[in-house]
């Protein structure tokens, strides 16, 4: 069974944003689609954490 990581994901619309926690396999790329509680989102910027700490990395998404 594989590893499931912690990210934070920081939704964007044009006036407004919202940050939210998500559990997945691995980091998405650029322009792949994700699950967020609004919907699907584009994934716009992706980055993993350089540290160890309780996030695996950031997610950057916008609403289509």
């Amino acid at each position: 069974m594989g590893t499931v990581k912690r990210f934070t994901i920081t939704i964007e619309a044009p006036n407004w944003k919202d940050v939210q926690e998500v559990e997945l396999p691995q980091l998405p790329g650029e322009g792949d689609a994700i699950e967020t509680r609004y919907g699907t989102c584009i994934v716009t910027q992706a980055e993993l954490s350089p540290d160890s700490g309780p996030y695996a990395g950031k997610i950057v998404c916008r609403l289509p």
